[in-house]
């Protein structure tokens, strides 16, 4: 059977990767894994991501030091959604045959100071220079965190009634060109650590919107086998951004999360750059007989099924 797209293969990995070594205490599914180091009493994360030229960038109307920021920050985006507190990182980087050293000394400048902003010190990797002239540059980062008590916030939590809460706005990351918010967000690495802190045992579920709300909320609500109720007047948009756009352009990187519902929410959580926007914009409700939608938007036209709003990497 050909795979053709990114859920088709995700499903065949989980089904054939699993662990039975008792140091996993967290495998494959979530937004980063988690090993025991040592004892029982300490446990380290581990996740991996990429930025790979002609699907996440452009490189060849993006300047590379901001690819290099970007593929730092994707996998330090990983580490929030689970309130993690990063410790290090290493990055992999497949190189065009024709990459100038100009592009190659910016695209490290732009992992080591990424890196070294979030205290996630680059420490190692590896480089290799492709021999096929068309084959695109790939940038892969893996990143090493430290839970926070009582630990990583998973993503299978949601209870019903509780409240659906994001993060900042949403919508236009991509601008024509290349350009856009999807170069130099900020991950909310701080935000998450605030929010645990805040809601405690309250914040149940959580994940980083990079493949568009429609789909990561049905992630949410896929994992606890609940239904996303989201209200669209109440999606907190970017300027000039459609509720189609909220819902479906992905790479906004802000957290989405599922907190108990007679949690108080306050407008806004502490971040590295000032206040962070909160915005209740639905709930979690159980699953309709017969009604396998993960994610229904409620507007001025009634109700429309939004499971399938954001990316899929494949055909």
């Amino acid at each position: 059977m050909l795979l053709v797209n990114e859920s088709d293969v995700l499903a065949v990995i989980r089904e054939r990767v699993q662990t039975t070594d008792p140091r996993v205490l967290l495998g494959p599914g979530d937004d980063l894994a988690e090993v025991l180091v040592g004892d029982e009493a300490a446990s380290l994360l581990v996740g991996v991501d990429q930025v790979v030229d002609g699907l996440h960038v452009l490189a060849a109307r993006v300047s590379w030091d901001r690819i290099g920021g970007k593929a730092m920050r994707r996998a330090l985006s990983d580490v929030a959604a689970m309130a993690g507190t990063p410790l290090a990182s290493v990055a992999s980087v497949v190189l065009p045959p024709n990459a100038l050293d100009t592009d190659i000394k910016a695209l490290c400048k732009g992992l080591h100071e990424t890196a070294a902003a979030f205290d996630a010190p680059l420490v190692g990797g590896d480089v290799a220079i492709h021999r096929l002239p068309d084959h695109p540059l790939s940038v892969s980062v893996t990143v090493l965190a430290t839970p926070v008590p009582p630990g990583p916030v998973r993503r299978n939590g949601a209870c019903d009634g509780d409240l659906l809460v994001v993060t900042g706005h949403l919508g236009g990351s991509l601008e024509d060109g290349g350009g856009g918010s999807h170069l130099d967000f900020t991950p909310r690495i701080s935000e998450a650590l605030h929010l645990r802190e805040l809601f405690g045992k309250g914040l149940h579920a959580m994940i980083d919107i990079s493949d568009g709300l429609g789909r990561d909320a049905g992630r949410l609500a896929e994992a606890a086998g609940l239904q996303a109720h989201i209200e669209a007047e109440k999606l907190p948009r970017r300027p000039a951004a459609s509720i189609a756009a909220a819902m479906g352009d992905g790479e906004d990187y802000e957290l989405l999360m599922a907190v108990a519902k007679d949690a108080e929410v306050p407008d806004s959580v502490p971040g590295d750059h000032g206040p962070c926007p909160l915005t209740v914009i639905g709930h979690f409700a159980p699953n309709p007989a017969g009604d396998d939608r993960r994610v229904v938007v409620f507007g001025e036209d009634g109700q429309e099924d939004a499971s399938e709003c954001g990316w899929d990497h494949g055909q």
